[in-house]
């Protein structure tokens, strides 16, 4: 199968090309970079520039699956530019995709996005795809434009399948890589009340469910987190412990946290509690299914996990 992927020089874009070359699909990918058109082992680049709605329609031929992950990070500013960056970055590439399947023939037969579970209120109560309460806060509003253009490809009669992705778990990027830097030098702490949940989901086990969900054909919305979500002491807690140390510090008030960080501390001071159930009844199996596991091995045989045992 020819999969077109967007997003696919970032985080979750290179594992998941990574897993689909070793499945045997041929990949091909979009990058707002001329100089990343080679960037990808064995895989053929096509430039775009979704702000002009410039793409190169030869990124279709043959294609019969877009997994769609372009968006700028939400790390960034959320200064009014920044939000207008981070909420453009998604609608604009959405658009230029929907424009070009419209105005050009092609044999696409699945599309696949990428969400968040921002798009879940900041709840400690289990909430699924369809029995949840919409954040009405900032991330919210992107995620639900982000979702509303991406479903828009369904006028077009093709499939459309949406990922909401938890707090991914790698050591190459993400949130982990800054909580292990703060726990190695004992300064990692619960932030807030400490008890909000994190829905987290180890970056192998994101790129499967992506696969997942193409090679079975599925639409909708499906939850990629784990089965089982921390809060955010006990999250804290293991990372401590999977590098060795312990976690010394109390609990970092929350308005202190808005304080320096404004706004965005939301997205450490909050949380929800997000359920997989839906792709477990699918038969998906999780390899990292608890927190203990996903870190021990993305530290194995480092001096965390070998160190506590």
């Amino acid at each position: 199968m020819k999969v077109l992927v967007t997003g696919a020089t970032g985080l979750v874009g290179s594992e998941l090309l990574k897993q689909l070359q070793a499945k045997g699909d041929e990949v091909v990918f979009l990058t707002t970079a001329q100089n990343k058109l080679n960037a990808q082992p064995n895989c053929q680049g096509f430039y775009w520039n979704p702000q002009t709605r410039q793409i190169d329609p030869a990124c279709l031929a043959g294609v019969e699956v877009i997994i769609h992950l372009a968006g700028s990070s939400i790390d960034g500013s959320w200064s009014k530019e920044g939000k207008k960056m981070i909420i453009n970055s998604r609608v604009e590439a959405s658009q230029t995709l929907y424009q070009l399947l419209s105005e050009h023939p092609h044999q696409v037969k699945q599309i696949i996005c990428a969400s968040a579970v921002g798009i879940y209120d900041t709840l400690d109560d289990i909430q699924t795809e369809e029995e949840y309460t919409p954040a009405t806060n900032f991330l919210g509003k992107v995620v639900q434009q982000w979702e509303g253009e991406n479903r828009r490809f369904e006028n077009l009669g093709i499939p459309v399948a949406i990922l909401r992705i938890g707090l991914v778990l790698s050591r190459a990027g993400g949130a982990l890589p800054h909580i292990e830097q703060m726990a190695k030098y004992y300064l990692a702490s619960p932030l807030g009340r400490g008890t909000q949940y994190y829905s987290w989901i180890h970056l192998q086990d994101l790129a499967r469910i992506f696969l997942f969900v193409m090679d079975n054909h599925l639409q909708g919305a499906f939850n990629a987190v784990a089965p089982n979500p921390e809060t955010n002491k006990q999250f804290t807690k293991q990372v401590s412990r999977a590098v060795g140390r312990k976690m010394l510090l109390p609990a970092v008030p929350a308005w202190v946290l808005r304080l320096v960080l404004g706004e965005k501390a939301m997205l450490v001071t909050e949380g929800q509690y997000i359920s997989c159930a839906k792709l477990l009844k699918l038969d998906f199996t999780f390899h990292f299914s608890i927190l203990p596991q996903a870190l021990e091995n993305l530290y194995e045989g480092g001096m965390g996990y070998e160190m506590m045992r």
